[in-house]
Parts: structure tokens; sequence; C-alpha cells
């Protein structure tokens, strides 16, 4: 038995056919045997498209700030963000072993092809090598927000958005840092822009900045665990600077244990070379050249506003420290203090930086000390993350 077609005024039936031997006709004799009803069109597969997208790694102690290659292309799942899309190994030769076999790089998953050391499976199929990354998952953002600080004449601030230090409202706090965006196209004029955004990329403002000057350096991408190092640098008051790569000229990036200890040799994310020396320890990141050239006041006054949160009895709060923005371009200097919000009936009734605030008890909250209760809160996401992986 076989499914034959027949063509009926444009519309095809199909039945479910046999061809019984005819011993008179000394020929097989068609015989319908049922019919399966009419044939559905299958449409045809939507073309692919290319979207620009920012991926990164969970959990490494190097990533690529500045987005590295045009030519790396993944399939990314239909949200516009997540945590599991898969990318093609993209690798690179950086070096040679001490014997002169070539030494290869992972720029995709930050990963050595080669070493014992770094790869448990050496696959090669084809020519093409993969590293023993080529399956894990990564961030990405689907058609990030992409900022040129030049377009707003009234300043641009972005802060590493963290959780709370302190929060007695039913909303829970947010699971990952996230990038605050303030965004003013004119100095007195309203904030066009004022929201948090999973990742940001900042374009090249002017052509003369050191940064974008090596040709290789076309946006600068600010991801929550690049916006944390460098936060927590800063923090620290952690040496800073941006390395640039002698072998690629490509700006380094310190993430993890490497962005909390500053250190001489550093390794490129980019190429792989491990042989780049600072002329001091430092913790080296694109954004810090970036923020250097592009502000335009650091400095930072202290609130003088004071809130008494024991005036606000049945009342929900939220409480964070003010952080240092990672870039700040506004002539007007930066609010330190501590950010409140207050909810009555469901309602926001205050939302704004207090240079003092007292507790319910009447006792002065301690700035620095709110702080380090949103950092801990942080590195404890972060860690249960890295297990999750």
């Amino acid at each position: 038995m076989y499914v034959k077609r027949v063509l009926k005024k444009g519309v095809t039936y199909l039945y479910l056919v046999d061809e019984p031997y005819n011993p008179e006709k000394k020929r097989g004799e068609t015989k319908y045997r049922k019919s399966l009803g009419i044939e559905e069109s299958i449409a045809p597969p939507s073309p692919m498209t290319e979207e620009f997208a920012i991926v990164w790694a969970e959990g490494r102690t190097l990533g690529n700030a500045v987005p590295f290659s045009e030519r790396v292309k993944g399939m990314f799942p239909e949200a516009d963000r997540g945590t599991d899309a898969i990318l093609p190994c993209d690798i690179v030769p950086c070096g040679k072993f001490r014997n002169g076999a070539q030494r290869w790089w992972c720029r995709t998953h930050q990963m050595h092809w080669g070493t014992k050391a770094d790869i448990q499976q050496v696959i090669k199929s084809e020519g093409i090598m993969e590293c023993s990354n080529k399956s894990q998952p990564m961030h990405y953002v689907k058609k990030p927000l992409v900022l040129n600080p030049s377009d707003y004449a009234g300043g641009v601030g972005i802060w590493a958005a963290l959780p709370t230090a302190i929060n007695t409202t039913d909303e829970p706090d947010t699971t990952e840092v996230q990038i605050h965006v303030h965004a003013r196209p004119d100095l007195d004029g309203q904030k066009s822009i004022d929201r948090n955004y999973p990742v940001v990329v900042i374009t090249a403002p002017e052509p003369s900045l050191p940064l974008f000057s090596t040709g290789t350096v076309k946006r600068v991408a600010i991801a929550p665990p690049y916006a944390l190092a460098y936060l927590e640098a800063v923090v620290k008051r952690l040496p800073l600077d941006t390395l640039y790569c002698h072998n690629c000229q490509h700006p380094h990036l310190d993430l993890g244990d490497f962005a909390l200890n500053p250190h001489k040799k550093h390794f490129c994310g980019n190429c792989g070379v491990d042989s780049n020396w600072s002329s001091r320890p430092i913790i080296s990141s694109p954004i810090y050249e970036l923020a250097a050239n592009l502000s335009k006041n650091t400095e930072f006054i202290n609130s003088e506003r004071t809130l008494d949160l024991s005036q606000y009895q049945g009342c929900q709060f939220k409480l964070w420290a003010s952080t240092p923005a990672i870039l700040w371009t506004s002539e007007m200097p930066q609010e330190a203090g501590i950010h409140v919000h207050i909810y009555q009936n469901g309602s926001k009734i205050v939302d704004n930086t207090f240079g003092q605030v007292l507790g319910t008890d009447g006792t002065p909250l301690d700035r620095e000390q709110l702080l380090l209760d949103m950092l801990k809160k942080t590195q404890k996401q972060e860690q249960t993350r890295c297990q999750k992986f």
C-alpha cells in the first residue's frame, strides 16, 4: 500500500491505495482503500535573521567588555534575553608551546585548546577545532540599548543596580545585577531614560578617545559582571586602569577574583596571550578609560535632605546606599546618600536620596554598612548561579 495524491480543482486529496495483481488483465489494478483527507501545505521555514546581541559567560575571571567579533554567529532562543544561548567556538592562534607546537585560544568560551590543564576532551572533525566548553550555556541579550553619550547634552549616568540593603515590602529583591541608566537630552531638561536594562552598549562618542583610536574598538559593552567588577574596585579603592594587549591591542577586562586582587601579569581574553604586564599592580577594565575620558564633573556632594522612618509607621520601605556611577557625563556633581522608597497602601509616597536616614528606632543608618550589605547579597546570588552552572 501507498499514499496517492489526487489533484482536484487546486486541492490535493490523499488516498491509501494498493495495486493487487489482476491475472485476467495481467497487470496491477489500482484499488482505493481509504480516503486520508486533504493534504495541508507546509509553510516554508522562515528565513534566519541576524541580530546584534551581547553574550557573556557565567563566573569567568576575564571577558570582553569590547564585543570582539563580527563573525561569530550563534543560535538563540526566541526570547529577547536568557541564559541558554549556544555559540560556536572562535579559535585563534596564541603562540607556541616550548616544543614548537601551536597553541590555540577560544575567544567565545575563554578556553585554551590543546593543553591538558584546560581541555579534558579535544574534538577535531572536518578541520574544525572546538574547545571543551563548546556546549556551555551563555547569557545573551538581543538588541541591547545602544547609547552615544554625545547625543545627551544633559549627561548620561550609568550604575550597577544592586539589590536593596533593606526591603520590608512583599516584592522580592532582584536576583541579578542590572544596569541602571539616566539620560538627559538637555542639561535642565527631564530624563528621557530612567530605568534598568540587562546590558548597555556605549558607542564611540569621539574617535579621538584613546579607547576607540586603535580602530579595532567600535563599542564598549557594560554587562552585569563588568559593571559589578568595576563598582567593587571603585568602592574598595583598588588601583584601576585600562591595559592594552601588546599582541592584539585589545583592552583587557579583569573579572572574578582577578577584579579583586591587583596584579601585574595579565591574560588577554581576546587573543589568549598571557605575557601582558602592567607597570604596577592594577585591575584592568575598558570602562575605566571610558569613564576617565567622558567624565565632566568628578565631584560628589552629600545630600542635605534628612528622613526619619519612625514617622512612617505602617508603611513599607526599600533602601539602597547610593553608589558611584560607573559612567557619569553630566556637568553636575553626583549626589551621595541613602536612596529611599516608601510605600503606603501600595502607592509610592517617597522616592529620593537623603544625607541622613533615621531608622524606625531613631538610630542613624550607616551608608557604608548598607553598601556592604548590598554587595554581600550580590555575591551570594552570584555564587548560587555559578553552582547551578
